[in-house]
């Protein structure tokens, strides 16, 4: 099906007619978001995504709406399929223009990983820009991409020392950073433990760290109680 506005309009009330009605009620509430929800879920989407992109698109890239949370699920899972240089400018306009709640942040960000497979190190230095942006779901989208697809020996030192470099009261940056420390934490604790030592981390990122390691079943039973002291003297330090 050749992309236009009509065709797009046609796609757009199909979708609509599809609607989950309870689920919708369900995702509006768990997305906290001004932004309306057509009770689409994401197996259905990610589908939908992978036929679009067999077809044409680039052609539903340029026609796709941004009024519906489920479209901007859309653009972002059909941009991932890109190739990586074409990829690039609708990664930007993702990061800076359509995340505008904690679901289209992750869902694109956990689908990137094939398109950016050959060009990690390019993809890595070209993230800076969302991690230094003025808006905070830039800054979001940039930790995790790199919770998704940077926490390895490789990139490791880079990824906690931008993590703690981040300064922010938004509620949902400083939650990314608790998740991906807690995450390293698991998989590098010799590493996360030197960094989280020396950082400046507000008290707030740090408590939601410490709870998040402790949550977890892949941090040994005496990391947790360490991490709980480390959380006191900080706060004893205030």
């Amino acid at each position: 099906m050749p992309w236009s506005t009509e065709t797009y309009q046609q796609f757009l009330t199909v979708l609509l007619q599809s609607a989950d009605i309870p689920y919708k009620q369900f995702n509006e509430k768990l997305l906290a978001c001004t932004l309306p929800s057509i009770g689409l879920r994401l197996p259905f989407l990610r589908k939908t995504a992978k036929q679009i992109s067999k077809q044409d698109a680039f052609g539903f890239l340029s026609v796709c709406g941004t009024t519906y949370h489920e479209e901007r699920i859309l653009y972002a899972l059909v941009s991932a399929t890109l190739p990586y240089t074409d990829f690039l400018p609708h990664s930007n306009h993702i990061a800076e223009h359509l995340v505008e709640n904690w679901a289209i942040c992750d869902t694109f960000c956990n689908s990137i990983a094939k398109t950016i497979h050959a060009h990690k190190q390019n993809y890595f230095a070209h993230i800076m820009q969302y991690l230094n942006s003025q808006n905070p779901w830039a800054v979001r989208t940039g930790l995790i991409i790199m919770l998704s697809n940077y926490l390895d020996k490789a990139y490791i030192t880079q990824v906690l020392s931008r993590t703690c470099s981040i300064t922010s009261d938004f509620y949902y940056v400083q939650m990314a950073q608790a998740w991906l420390l807690a995450t390293a934490w698991a998989k590098f604790p010799t590493e996360t433990n030197a960094q989280i030592q020396q950082s400046t981390l507000s008290i707030d990122v740090l408590q939601k760290f410490v709870q998040k390691a402790r949550e977890s079943a892949r941090v040994p039973k005496e990391d947790k109680e360490n991490l709980k002291a480390f959380l006191l003297h900080k706060k004893q330090q205030q």
